[in-house]
């Protein structure tokens, strides 16, 4: 795992979400958990670009920074 990629998965660890760039564009990478009455339990993380709103669906971290490692190499900054 390069040096971003580890530093995006320790601030996600630490904080439940991690904001960075990839190719100039703004991305979140959050932890989603939703339950009650009316909802649908859900416990997955979410990767959201914030210019387009589109998102994928992981369901863990672990996943998601392989997905990460394998089709966003070129992320520049880990907010």
């Amino acid at each position: 795992m390069n040096g971003k990629l580890e530093q995006l998965a320790k601030a996600a660890k630490q904080k439940t979400w991690v904001s960075f760039t990839h190719e100039n564009d703004p991305y979140s990478l959050l932890h989603w958990s939703v339950a009650g009455p009316y909802h649908e339990a859900k416990d997955v993380w979410l990767l959201q670009n914030e210019m387009t709103f589109e998102m994928k669906e992981f369901p863990t971290l672990e996943e998601a920074i392989a997905w990460l490692g394998e089709h966003m190499p070129h992320i520049t900054e880990v907010l």
